[in-house]
């Protein structure tokens, strides 16, 4: 092999490690592990446990009567990434209905001063489980900028189910960011 052969062989592989130190640092500094729950609130039986949690001077008593009406589902990590959906379904509480909340996030969608990612919840009840709660007729989505900044997102609404009105919402924590190299 010739010196200028030897050269450019060396400068591909220079410029190939440069390229994949840039791309291990891009991903690393963007890692992070948001955490999400869907919830349900019996908006009557949860007026009822407010009413009785003003009269009531116990502590315990009081705890238990804030939960009361309230179904928290499991908490989730959706996959944080480019166009990347994550969805959970969950059967509504005392109904045949089910429970769709997605999580999407993406760079095409919502810019801002803070930047291009923005990150969308959503949450819709129907007879099924849906593939995308984002895009289902009558949900609730919000949409944010996703940034370091991003602490907390929710998306909620208020619907009735046999008679009876119900808080259903998703949220989502963003600080349980891993470290950066």
């Amino acid at each position: 092999m010739d010196f200028l052969s030897l050269r450019l062989t060396m400068r591909r592989i220079v410029f190939a490690k440069l390229i994949a130190l840039l791309m291990l640092s891009t991903a690393s500094a963007q890692s992070r592990s948001d955490v999400c729950h869907i919830y349900v609130l019996d908006v009557a039986q949860a007026k009822k446990a407010a009413a009785s949690f003003i009269e009531s001077g116990d502590e315990k008593a009081d705890a238990k009567a804030l939960s009361v009406g309230l179904t928290v589902f499991p908490e989730f990590k959706p996959v944080v990434g480019e166009e990347e959906l994550t969805t959970k379904t969950y059967r509504f509480p005392a109904s045949n209905l089910m429970i769709t909340g997605s999580v999407f996030y993406t760079d095409e969608s919502m810019a801002s001063a803070e930047g291009s990612d923005s990150m969308l919840v959503g949450i819709a009840v129907s007879p099924r489980g849906l593939k995308d709660a984002l895009v289902a007729e009558n949900n609730a989505v919000s949409e944010l900028t996703s940034n370091d900044k991003l602490d907390t997102v929710r998306a909620k609404k208020y619907l009735r189910v046999n008679r009876r009105l119900y808080l259903l919402g998703i949220e989502c924590r963003c600080k349980e960011r891993t470290p950066s190299p």
